[in-house]
């Protein structure tokens, strides 16, 4: 706990400027991501006008009644006090396709060889999650960033009075 008014401004300034910095990450990121789900998108919509509007019915979809299927990709945290202010950290963990453990392929149930631009639309939706769960982290250092602020400022407050 640092005991002179000169060590908390210094330490406020430096948060500050760390503050900004992840301000400018995550609009990056959010601009990232707004950009790789607008090319998905297009892909998509570029499959179902190659392919007529028809050619995907609600039948391929699983509904309640369908088997049981697990995510193909998890969130999961790990506490990282040497890396980051906050303390944790959001990692994406990718499962390999295997129909036995239950992990299917989403992209199969619309065709045993989906169209290229299929393909290419699910990378770039894979890419967003990834990028989803980098924007989680930088939201997270940046409350906790903020946290740290206030409370040098009470201390701040105490030490003046």
């Amino acid at each position: 706990m640092p005991n002179q008014v000169s060590d908390v401004n210094n330490l406020l300034d430096s948060l500050y400027l760390e503050l900004l910095d992840l301000i400018e990450q995550h609009t990056e990121c959010r601009i990232n991501i707004e950009r790789i789900n607008n090319a998905g998108q297009l892909l998509l919509a570029k499959t179902r006008y190659n392919q007529g509007s028809n050619s995907i019915s609600t039948a391929q979809i699983p509904t309640e009644n369908s088997e049981d299927f697990k995510a193909l990709c998890n969130v999961e945290k790990e506490l990282d006090i040497e890396n980051t202010i906050a303390g944790e950290k959001k990692h994406l963990i990718r499962h390999k396709v295997e129909k036995s453990q239950g992990y299917v392929e989403p992209l199969h149930w619309f065709a045993a060889l989906p169209p290229t631009t299929l393909r290419n639309a699910t990378e770039y939706f894979k890419k967003s999650v990834e990028l989803v769960v980098q924007g989680a982290n930088i939201q997270t250092e940046l409350l906790a960033v903020m946290d740290k602020i206030e409370r040098l400022k009470q201390i701040k407050k105490q030490l003046v009075l």
